[in-house]
């Protein structure tokens, strides 16, 4: 396992990155209004990419091809901020010194965390594996100017709260919704140039924003369970959830769904509403009508063309549904959208 060693003393995200590639060596470039940098070694192929959209809001962009086990142990000091990160596939563990704890990066997951003080963590991602992650970076003023006075005392510790005289941990972890998938994509798939991509990163930015502080605020009302569900059982509703996602047009049934991640029919009823937030085929509708309003957004297709991609035989069926999910019906959509 190749393992790196990272000493940071600044809370400013760019001059974080900076830092570390510093460190770890590699191409640095600012690339119009990013700050790229590019590390290929052994372990594999490492990409950072960070674009200021806003006075103290970052977007940074983690793609890495791993040929081997890696660690990054990271030496926190004077850090302050903010930040969200949504993993988008790969795994990764990391673990936090003077925690007996685990955080299990998986695609499906995001967490909001806010960070001072001295930290220390290292984080090791398996070889043979893609990871693609996205992170909000939110400076502490910013994100005070911009939370809600109704959310602030909102309890953002719910997996980790850790306040210490030299340092002070909030983590909270939950799944990322179908919603949040879309942003996710669009922003990934910018179309945009110059100052318009500019605008259009800070409008997505503040989008997912909005979307993880309302999660968080319905999470922390919701009654925990009383049962736990088993690491194993974990990966079988993960994967459920991918087979669901790549099959939209023609989903299995519940009992056919069960088979494949080898699991019965009430268990994965439970785990999934427990893990997801909603039942299997609540889920899979959630994630058609984002697919259908992202085609509308973006291609050339009639109203019934987007119906039978995304798993509707009768295109009233689905302007019925859409218009129930959006407050319009897919033909105004698609006029609004140009």
């Amino acid at each position: 396992m190749t393992t790196f060693n990272i000493a940071l003393s600044t809370d400013a995200i760019p001059k974080m990155l900076k830092a570390s590639q510093q460190q770890l060596g590699g191409q640095w470039q600012i690339n119009k209004d990013e700050l790229c940098w590019d590390i290929e070694q052994p372990f594999g192929l490492w990409q950072n990419r960070c674009i200021p959209v806003r006075d103290g809001i970052y977007l940074g962009f983690i793609r890495a091809e791993l040929r081997q086990d890696v660690s990054f142990v990271e030496e926190l000091d004077q850090l302050s901020n903010w930040a969200i990160r949504f993993c988008l596939s790969g795994q990764s563990v990391q673990r936090l010194e003077g925690e007996n704890l685990e955080i299990v990066g998986r695609p499906g997951m995001n967490m909001i965390g806010f960070a001072s003080g001295k930290i220390q963590a290292k984080t090791t991602y398996a070889a043979n594996q893609v990871v693609e992650i996205l992170n909000v970076g939110i400076a502490p003023e910013q994100f005070k100017a911009l939370l809600p006075p109704e959310l602030a005392e909102m309890d953002f510790g719910q997996t980790i709260a850790r306040d210490r005289p030299d340092s002070k941990l909030l983590v909270t972890v939950n799944q990322t919704t179908p919603a949040m998938l879309t942003v996710l994509q669009q922003i990934m798939t910018c179309p945009h140039e110059g100052q318009l991509k500019l605008l259009y990163m800070e409008s997505k930015a503040l989008e997912l924003i909005v979307m993880k502080l309302a999660q968080v605020q319905e999470s922390a009302s919701i009654p925990q369970f009383k049962y736990q569900i088993k690491a194993d059982d974990i990966e079988r509703l993960h994967r459920a959830r991918e087979i669901l996602i790549q099959n939209l047009a023609h989903p299995p049934s519940l009992k056919a769904l069960a088979q494949q991640t080898e699991m019965n029919d009430f268990k994965l009823k439970r785990g999934f509403r427990q893990m997801f937030g909603t039942t299997v085929f609540g889920y899979l509708h959630q994630c058609r009508m984002e697919k259908a309003q992202m085609i509308l957004e973006r291609g050339n297709y009639s109203v019934a063309q987007v119906a039978q991609k995304v798993g509707y035989a009768s295109p009233s069926q689905f302007s019925a549904a859409f218009k129930r999910r959006f407050g319009v019906t897919p033909r105004s959509y698609k006029g609004y959208c140009g």
